[in-house]
């Protein structure tokens, strides 16, 4: 919103008086002061802006977008409400900004916060986001999105963006961002997600458990384990589900879908949603060529894959 004018009030201390804002007016009252200003009379002005309702925010209830950092009013304002905000409603925020006001808002949010919003914002705002944002910032942020978004959002950059990025960023998840970069974005390892859960085939429930807590990250968005053997080959896979009602010492094998269902690396797109469709699949494990597991492909994908469609 554009502000028209601020109240503000004097708080009275022992050694100094403290003048803060109060609230900030949106509505036509404020905006007829300034207008009449200098051409009646004060008194006339207070007369006829009686008959004008207020309509003003609470100061509690603002946060302010400093684009220009050079600007001489610099106002005190903290990113907390904009932060605490879900990130797909940050997202519809942003997208209605301009650039210089989105590049203010994800210089000075948490990174984790800006990485979980960049990912909800379409495509070609968030490869303008991050190129208008320094090397380092948008490396911090790109860290703390899961693999195969940062993937996503780096492949819709120019090259040599891109790679200044993947410089910047921490060795581990720039590997796993450049190994997924080498898939087609239309074939299942363009699609899948590395961030799962997998563990061996002779494992226990007690031995699941464990593992859960050590993935606290991705829990909110895990229904599956997978099983593998030694050469990580992919064996079975175990709805989530099925721990809870299982005794500790029962094996994972005994609790896997009868089923296994997966698509290599290359397989196409089309093909992946019929099977989502098919199976009602939530999760859909993804294997290279000798078999070993490489990823997993989530419905969330599926949908939004179908959404840009």
């Amino acid at each position: 919103m554009r502000v028209t004018d601020a109240t503000f009030k004097n708080e009275h201390e022992p050694d100094n008086d403290l003048i803060s804002i109060a609230d900030v007016d949106i509505g036509l009252r404020s905006m007829f002061r300034r207008l009449a200003q200098g051409v009646l009379s004060r008194g006339l002005i207070r007369r006829l802006q009686t008959v004008i309702a207020p309509n003003s925010i609470p100061w509690e209830h603002c946060s302010i977008i400093e684009a220009d950092p050079q600007r001489h009013l610099r106002l005190n304002i903290s990113n907390e409400m904009l932060e605490r905000m879900h990130p797909a409603d940050l997202a519809d925020i942003v997208e209605d900004l301009s650039p210089d006001d989105r590049e203010a808002i994800f210089e000075t949010i948490d990174s984790e916060v800006a990485a979980e919003t960049l990912s909800e914002i379409e495509p070609d705002v968030q490869a303008s986001i991050l190129e208008s944002l320094e090397t380092e910032k948008a490396a911090d942020i790109v860290e703390e999105m899961s693999p195969h978004e940062a993937a996503d959002v780096l492949a819709e950059l120019e090259e040599e963006t891109s790679e200044e990025i993947l410089e910047e960023m921490e060795p581990e998840p720039k590997t796993e961002v450049q190994e997924l970069l080498e898939y087609h974005e239309s074939s299942a390892g363009g699609l899948m997600n590395t961030e799962y859960v997998s563990l061996p085939a002779n494992a226990t429930v007690a031995d699941a458990m464990e593992a859960l807590k050590t993935h606290e990250e991705i829990l909110e968005s895990l229904n599956t384990l997978f099983l593998v053997d030694d050469q990580e080959q992919l064996k079975g896979s175990v709805p989530l589900a099925r721990l809870f009602t299982a005794a500790g010492a029962t094996p994972l094998r005994e609790l896997a879908a009868e089923n296994l269902i997966h698509v290599n690396v290359e397989e196409k797109q089309n093909r992946i949603t019929e099977m989502f469709d098919k199976y009602n699949l939530l999760t859909l494990p993804v294997t290279d060529q000798a078999g070993k597991l490489s990823g997993v492909i989530t419905a969330d994908e599926v949908i939004s894959l179908l959404r840009e469609k």
